[in-house]
């Protein structure tokens, strides 16, 4: 292409005047050519390549505002100005596409690819983006090339500098070199650096007051002061510096990104129309991929999902054991016995619930201990009829059966006569329960055992009680856990909350495509919910992240 060859006839001269410079060579320190020292970043290398990929992303964000998909996936898949010095261009794709890198956003995500994949599905209107409008993509696109592919490469090379002073390489071909390409991905060329990570700082800065008096956003001037005290380090070989140094730059990003997340939710919160609510979605969930995992990696302890706001640690409960902590004053700790206890004699006995309540003191009590007969009150004698046959005998005096007459005695059940005379035949008696024992003295009605000897205000005085001599507790108490702590404060007892994902899923939702903004609704206050713990872990305050303008 034209501008191919303009760009590397470009890039020729620029190196033909190094040579009459002095002939440095590619990584000699101070060697900054492009447009002179990148607002305040002094490179110890030549990493002018690297710097010009803020111009393509430029190119991106002018065609991505006309919907020209084509031509932005052109420059992003073939690079059009970081040329380097074999003819070929450094790519953007190139980035998002690489496995393995130092970003850790593979192993997050569960893809190789995660950074290609959102945006190559933003251009295309695939997957998340499928029946998504051309602005929603836009807004993806935008974000997604100036954020999450310079902020991850720019990790990507603080971590590999981090890497290579491990391995005792700590030079300017090695880990300072790595080190300045960090800050060329952030900051890139001053003259395009409105779309650099950088600039995003300083916008979000002046949405949250957190801006100093020339527009550099405070996070900004964090983070510059840590890659030079970064490179400092690596020059001086101290490698745990070093580390801090990178530590602080990731703190600063998070307080950057965590505005942006922040501005876009509030956004949603007042859009009158799906269109402008599910563009400002689209804007906030690309900002937030730029910070989600590293929000996630401030759980120290990953699925330490329950917070506490006072003492801004987090443990391992489950959802319902971290709803479950409650402050008690005199509670039944449930901790006594279930027994069946004699309130006159103050014993106990072993019966169970049932045959406690079981006890009555009875007079003169059948105790259902005899028989059911068929019993005959004038022969006093007992047959085996069962109670309808016992109780059918009946006396007939000439009774006419037909041509029959018959006098005797008849079971009109059974249908038999018999040789009994009338008096015995209408004796017949069915009797139940005949011969029993009458009982006076304590009975179970439940398991039938008796005490004669009992008295009845002995027998009267046994109850069932639950719990007998429990606890009664005051402090924290836990619900589900049942455990107890008679220390913890009654505030810090109640500031135990459950954010599953640590914050990640609850914005995850709020910025699903599927889940349609709905207006009036406080999505500002829900973000800064679950970003707070994660703030909280990294030290950030309030006075970091400012008040939304």
């Amino acid at each position: 292409m034209n501008y191919k060859k303009t760009t590397t006839i470009m890039m020729t001269l620029l190196f033909a005047a190094s040579a009459f410079a002095g002939c440095l060579d590619d990584n000699e320190s101070n060697f900054d050519e492009a447009d002179g020292p990148g607002d305040g970043y002094i490179y110890a290398s030549n990493v002018d390549n690297h710097r010009m990929m803020t111009q393509d992303v430029c190119d991106i964000k002018d065609l991505a505002e006309s919907h020209d998909w084509d031509e932005i996936t052109e420059i992003y898949e073939d690079g059009k100005y970081a040329e380097k010095s074999d003819g070929s261009f450094r790519t953007l794709k190139g980035f998002a596409d690489a496995t393995g890198k130092q970003h850790g956003l593979d192993t997050y995500y569960g893809v190789d690819t995660p950074l290609d994949d959102f945006l190559m599905s933003a251009l295309e209107g695939t997957g998340m983006f499928e029946g998504t409008s051309d602005s929603v993509r836009e807004q993806a696109v935008e974000k997604g090339v100036q954020n999450q592919m310079m902020v991850a490469y720019a990790i990507h090379e603080l971590n590999a500098a981090i890497n290579k002073a491990e391995a005792g390489n700590f030079g300017t071909n090695d880990a300072q070199h790595a080190w300045d390409e960090g800050w060329a991905f952030y900051h890139g060329l001053d003259e395009y650096a409105s779309c650099s990570p950088y600039a995003t700082g300083d916008k979000r800065a002046g949405n949250f007051g957190t801006a100093q008096d020339d527009g550099t956003a405070n996070a900004n001037a964090a983070i510059l002061q840590a890659m030079n005290d970064g490179l400092a380090a690596l020059e001086a070989e101290d490698l745990d510096a070093a580390k801090d140094a990178r530590d602080e730059v990731v703190k600063q990003l998070v307080i950057i990104y965590s505005q942006a997340t922040i501005r876009y939710a509030h956004k949603m919160n007042t859009d009158d129309t799906v269109e402008k609510a599910q563009t400002h979605q689209s804007e906030g969930y690309a900002f937030w991929r730029v910070i989600e995992k590293y929000v996630a990696e401030a759980n120290p302890s990953p699925g330490d999902d329950c917070y506490n706001g006072v003492t801004m640690t987090v443990s391992a409960a489950a959802a319902d054991e971290c709803a479950g902590y409650m402050y008690m004053t005199d509670y039944d700790m449930g901790d006594g016995q279930d027994i069946c206890y004699n309130m006159d004699t103050h014993a106990v006995s072993a019966d169970d619930s049932t045959s406690c309540v079981g006890y009555v003191y009875v007079t003169d009590y059948d105790m259902g201990d005899g028989q059911d007969i068929c019993y005959n009150m004038e022969s006093h004698s007992i047959n085996g009829d069962n109670q309808s046959v016992c109780e059918s005998y009946a006396w007939y005096d000439n009774a006419s059966w037909g041509s029959t007459t018959y006098t005797g005695c008849y079971n009109d059940y059974s249908h038999q006569t018999t040789n009994d005379s009338q008096a015995v035949c209408e004796a017949y008696g069915y009797y139940e329960n005949y011969g029993a024992t009458m009982f006076t003295g304590c009975y179970n009605t439940v398991t039938h055992g008796t005490d004669a000897d009992m008295s009845q205000t002995t027998c009267e005085s046994f109850g069932w009680y639950e719990n007998y001599g429990a606890t009664m507790f005051t402090g924290c108490y836990n619900m589900v856990s049942h455990t107890t702590d008679a220390d913890m404060a009654e505030a810090e007892c109640d500031a135990f909350a459950y954010f599953d994902g640590f914050g990640t899923t609850g914005i995850n939702g709020i910025y699903d495509f599927s889940n349609v903004p709905v207006e009036g609704t406080d999505y500002q206050a829900a973000v800064r919910a679950h970003l707070q713990p994660a703030w909280d872990m990294l030290g950030i305050t309030a006075e970091d992240i400012g008040t939304l303008q």
